[in-house]
Protein backbone atom coordinates (compact mmCIF):
# COMPACT_ATOMS: atom_id res chain seq x y z
CA UNK A 1 0.00 0.00 0.00
CA UNK A 2 1.26 3.45 -0.91
CA UNK A 3 1.66 5.76 2.10
CA UNK A 4 3.48 9.08 2.05
CA UNK A 5 3.21 12.15 4.27
CA UNK A 6 3.60 15.46 2.41
CA UNK A 7 4.70 18.09 4.92
CA UNK A 8 3.60 21.63 4.10
CA UNK A 9 4.96 23.37 7.21
CA UNK A 10 7.92 21.40 8.53
CA UNK A 11 8.94 24.04 11.07
CA UNK A 12 5.52 23.88 12.75
CA UNK A 13 5.43 20.08 12.66
CA UNK A 14 8.80 19.76 14.37
CA UNK A 15 7.53 21.85 17.29
CA UNK A 16 4.69 19.41 18.00
CA UNK A 17 5.22 17.21 21.05
CA UNK A 18 1.73 15.68 21.15
CA UNK A 19 -0.09 13.72 18.45
CA UNK A 20 -3.91 13.75 18.57
CA UNK A 21 -6.10 11.52 16.43
CA UNK A 22 -9.75 10.61 16.15
CA UNK A 23 -11.46 8.14 13.84
CA UNK A 24 -15.01 7.50 12.63
CA UNK A 25 -15.84 5.20 15.51
CA UNK A 26 -18.75 4.67 17.84
CA UNK A 27 -20.83 7.85 17.97
CA UNK A 28 -18.29 9.47 15.61
CA UNK A 29 -16.71 10.82 18.82
CA UNK A 30 -13.17 10.86 17.49
CA UNK A 31 -13.96 12.60 14.23
CA UNK A 32 -16.29 15.16 15.81
CA UNK A 33 -13.69 16.00 18.46
CA UNK A 34 -10.72 16.52 16.13
CA UNK A 35 -12.89 18.46 13.67
CA UNK A 36 -13.98 20.76 16.49
CA UNK A 37 -10.37 21.27 17.57
CA UNK A 38 -9.35 22.29 14.07
CA UNK A 39 -12.26 24.70 13.74
CA UNK A 40 -12.23 26.29 17.20
CA UNK A 41 -8.46 26.75 17.37
CA UNK A 42 -8.27 27.87 13.73
CA UNK A 43 -5.53 25.37 12.99
CA UNK A 44 -3.55 25.32 9.75
CA UNK A 45 -2.91 22.27 7.63
CA UNK A 46 0.72 21.32 8.14
CA UNK A 47 0.74 17.97 6.33
CA UNK A 48 -1.40 15.64 4.27
CA UNK A 49 -1.20 11.92 3.57
CA UNK A 50 -1.18 10.33 0.13
CA UNK A 51 -2.30 6.73 0.35
CA UNK A 52 -3.71 4.10 -1.95
CA UNK A 53 -5.98 3.30 1.00
CA UNK A 54 -7.75 6.64 0.62
CA UNK A 55 -11.25 6.63 -0.88
CA UNK A 56 -11.43 8.64 -4.15
CA UNK A 57 -13.25 11.65 -2.69
CA UNK A 58 -12.22 15.23 -1.96
CA UNK A 59 -14.15 18.33 -0.96
CA UNK A 60 -13.76 22.11 -0.67
CA UNK A 61 -14.06 24.03 2.59
CA UNK A 62 -13.18 27.68 3.21
CA UNK A 63 -11.85 27.87 -0.35
CA UNK A 64 -9.33 25.10 0.39
CA UNK A 65 -9.22 21.61 -1.10
CA UNK A 66 -9.81 19.07 1.68
CA UNK A 67 -8.08 15.71 1.29
CA UNK A 68 -9.12 12.44 2.97
CA UNK A 69 -6.27 12.46 5.54
CA UNK A 70 -4.81 15.71 6.92
CA UNK A 71 -2.68 16.88 9.84
CA UNK A 72 -3.16 20.28 11.46
CA UNK A 73 -1.19 22.52 13.81
CA UNK A 74 -0.55 26.15 14.66
CA UNK A 75 2.25 28.43 15.75
CA UNK A 76 2.31 28.66 19.54
CA UNK A 77 0.70 25.24 20.07
CA UNK A 78 2.77 22.10 20.64
CA UNK A 79 0.35 19.48 19.28
CA UNK A 80 -0.59 18.09 15.87
CA UNK A 81 -4.13 16.95 15.04
CA UNK A 82 -4.75 14.13 12.58
CA UNK A 83 -8.18 14.31 10.96
CA UNK A 84 -9.45 11.50 8.70
CA UNK A 85 -12.36 12.93 6.75
CA UNK A 86 -13.06 9.36 5.63
CA UNK A 87 -11.98 5.92 6.81
CA UNK A 88 -9.23 4.07 4.90
CA UNK A 89 -10.57 1.18 2.85
CA UNK A 90 -11.45 -1.64 5.19
CA UNK A 91 -9.05 -4.18 3.68
CA UNK A 92 -6.02 -1.90 4.24
CA UNK A 93 -6.91 -0.36 7.60
CA UNK A 94 -4.36 -2.47 9.47
CA UNK A 95 -1.53 -1.50 7.12
CA UNK A 96 -2.57 2.16 7.01
CA UNK A 97 -2.73 2.36 10.81
CA UNK A 98 0.66 0.69 11.17
CA UNK A 99 2.29 3.09 8.71
CA UNK A 100 0.78 6.12 10.43
CA UNK A 101 2.07 4.79 13.76
CA UNK A 102 5.52 4.26 12.28
CA UNK A 103 5.47 7.87 11.11
CA UNK A 104 4.70 9.03 14.66
CA UNK A 105 7.55 6.94 16.04
CA UNK A 106 9.96 8.19 13.36
CA UNK A 107 9.28 11.82 14.32
CA UNK A 108 11.44 12.26 17.40
CA UNK A 109 9.59 15.43 18.39
CA UNK A 110 6.47 13.48 19.40
CA UNK A 111 6.44 12.54 23.10
CA UNK A 112 2.85 11.38 23.68
CA UNK A 113 -0.31 10.52 21.71
CA UNK A 114 -3.98 11.00 22.56
CA UNK A 115 -6.64 9.10 20.63
CA UNK A 116 -10.34 9.98 20.85
CA UNK A 117 -13.09 7.39 20.64
CA UNK A 118 -16.42 6.30 22.04
CA UNK A 119 -17.87 3.65 24.31
CA UNK A 120 -21.54 2.67 24.46
CA UNK A 121 -23.25 4.92 27.01
CA UNK A 122 -25.48 2.02 28.05
CA UNK A 123 -22.38 0.47 29.62
CA UNK A 124 -21.63 3.42 31.87
CA UNK A 125 -20.58 2.11 35.28
CA UNK A 126 -19.26 5.21 37.08
CA UNK A 127 -19.80 8.95 37.41
CA UNK A 128 -16.75 9.68 35.28
CA UNK A 129 -17.56 10.80 31.74
CA UNK A 130 -14.68 8.89 30.12
CA UNK A 131 -13.07 5.48 30.11
CA UNK A 132 -9.37 5.11 29.33
CA UNK A 133 -7.13 2.63 27.57
CA UNK A 134 -3.44 3.56 28.08
CA UNK A 135 -0.21 2.02 26.91
CA UNK A 136 2.11 0.84 29.67
CA UNK A 137 4.57 3.64 28.90
CA UNK A 138 1.87 6.28 29.36
CA UNK A 139 2.16 6.15 33.14
CA UNK A 140 5.85 7.07 32.87
CA UNK A 141 5.17 10.21 30.84
CA UNK A 142 6.48 13.04 33.07
CA UNK A 143 4.16 15.82 31.89
CA UNK A 144 0.83 14.33 33.04
CA UNK A 145 -1.49 16.73 34.88
CA UNK A 146 -1.77 16.25 38.62
CA UNK A 147 -4.12 13.44 39.67
CA UNK A 148 -4.71 12.30 36.09
CA UNK A 149 -2.88 9.02 36.70
CA UNK A 150 -5.31 8.15 39.51
CA UNK A 151 -8.26 9.09 37.31
CA UNK A 152 -7.04 6.82 34.51
CA UNK A 153 -6.42 3.88 36.83
CA UNK A 154 -9.89 4.28 38.36
CA UNK A 155 -11.64 4.42 34.98
CA UNK A 156 -9.89 1.89 32.76
CA UNK A 157 -11.91 0.32 29.96
CA UNK A 158 -14.17 -2.27 31.55
CA UNK A 159 -12.82 -5.85 31.40
CA UNK A 160 -14.50 -7.82 28.64
CA UNK A 161 -14.98 -4.83 26.34
CA UNK A 162 -12.96 -4.68 23.13
CA UNK A 163 -11.56 -1.74 21.18
CA UNK A 164 -11.52 -2.31 17.42
CA UNK A 165 -10.36 -0.61 14.23
CA UNK A 166 -7.52 1.84 13.59
CA UNK A 167 -7.53 3.17 17.16
CA UNK A 168 -6.91 -0.32 18.52
CA UNK A 169 -4.16 -1.04 15.99
CA UNK A 170 -2.32 2.20 16.73
CA UNK A 171 -2.54 1.86 20.50
CA UNK A 172 -1.33 -1.73 20.32
CA UNK A 173 1.59 -0.83 18.07
CA UNK A 174 2.59 2.08 20.32
CA UNK A 175 2.37 -0.13 23.39
CA UNK A 176 4.77 -2.63 21.81
CA UNK A 177 7.16 0.26 21.10
CA UNK A 178 6.98 1.58 24.68
CA UNK A 179 5.50 4.90 23.54
CA UNK A 180 3.24 6.93 25.88
CA UNK A 181 -0.28 6.97 24.44
CA UNK A 182 -3.86 6.74 25.68
CA UNK A 183 -7.34 6.31 24.28
CA UNK A 184 -9.90 8.74 25.70
CA UNK A 185 -13.26 7.02 25.26
CA UNK A 186 -16.34 9.17 25.83
CA UNK A 187 -19.75 7.64 26.50
CA UNK A 188 -21.86 8.00 23.38
CA UNK A 189 -24.94 6.89 21.50
CA UNK A 190 -24.18 3.77 19.50
CA UNK A 191 -26.45 4.17 16.49
CA UNK A 192 -25.80 7.78 15.46
CA UNK A 193 -23.21 10.59 15.53
CA UNK A 194 -23.13 12.03 19.05
CA UNK A 195 -21.75 15.61 19.23
CA UNK A 196 -22.88 15.90 22.84
CA UNK A 197 -20.77 12.88 23.75
CA UNK A 198 -17.73 14.59 22.18
CA UNK A 199 -18.07 17.46 24.65
CA UNK A 200 -16.66 15.25 27.43
CA UNK A 201 -13.60 14.42 25.33
CA UNK A 202 -13.03 18.09 24.53
CA UNK A 203 -13.24 19.11 28.18
CA UNK A 204 -10.59 16.54 29.06
CA UNK A 205 -8.34 17.74 26.25
CA UNK A 206 -8.63 21.27 27.62
CA UNK A 207 -6.92 20.17 30.81
CA UNK A 208 -4.40 17.88 29.11
CA UNK A 209 -3.34 20.41 26.50
CA UNK A 210 -3.76 23.53 28.63
CA UNK A 211 -6.10 25.13 26.10
CA UNK A 212 -9.63 26.51 26.25
CA UNK A 213 -11.70 24.93 23.50
CA UNK A 214 -15.29 26.15 23.75
CA UNK A 215 -18.13 23.69 23.29
CA UNK A 216 -21.18 25.96 23.16
CA UNK A 217 -21.42 25.87 19.37
CA UNK A 218 -20.99 22.11 19.37
CA UNK A 219 -23.95 21.74 21.70
CA UNK A 220 -26.01 24.33 19.85
CA UNK A 221 -25.43 22.78 16.43
CA UNK A 222 -25.59 19.12 17.47
CA UNK A 223 -28.33 18.17 15.02
CA UNK A 224 -26.68 20.00 12.10
CA UNK A 225 -23.37 18.28 12.82
CA UNK A 226 -25.03 14.87 12.88
CA UNK A 227 -26.64 15.49 9.50
CA UNK A 228 -23.38 16.78 7.97
CA UNK A 229 -21.40 13.73 9.09
CA UNK A 230 -24.04 11.41 7.66
CA UNK A 231 -23.84 13.33 4.37
CA UNK A 232 -20.03 13.02 4.27
CA UNK A 233 -20.14 9.30 4.90
CA UNK A 234 -22.83 8.60 2.31
CA UNK A 235 -20.43 8.13 -0.67
CA UNK A 236 -18.38 5.63 1.31
CA UNK A 237 -21.43 3.66 2.33
CA UNK A 238 -22.47 3.45 -1.31
CA UNK A 239 -19.08 2.12 -2.46
CA UNK A 240 -18.51 -0.24 0.47
CA UNK A 241 -21.61 -2.10 1.59
CA UNK A 242 -19.91 -3.31 4.76
CA UNK A 243 -18.86 0.18 5.85
CA UNK A 244 -21.84 0.96 8.06
CA UNK A 245 -21.51 -2.27 10.02
CA UNK A 246 -17.74 -1.86 10.34
CA UNK A 247 -18.03 1.74 11.51
CA UNK A 248 -20.34 0.72 14.31
CA UNK A 249 -17.69 -1.68 15.58
CA UNK A 250 -14.95 0.89 15.92
CA UNK A 251 -14.40 2.44 19.29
Amino acid sequence: MKFKVYTEKMELLKKCKTFIGGWHGLGEIGYITVSHLVQELNLDRIASILSSGAPPFISVQDKILRLPFEIYGKEGLDFAVFIPHLQPYRHVQIEFSEKLTEWILDNDNFEVAYFLGGVDKRLKSSENSLQYIPTRAFFNYPALPEDFTEEVEANLLDPGLFVAGPLAIMLGYLDMNAFPAIGLLAYAERERPDPLGAVSAIKKLNSLLNVEIKTEELIKNAQTIEEEIKRQLAPMEETDKDKLTARRMYT
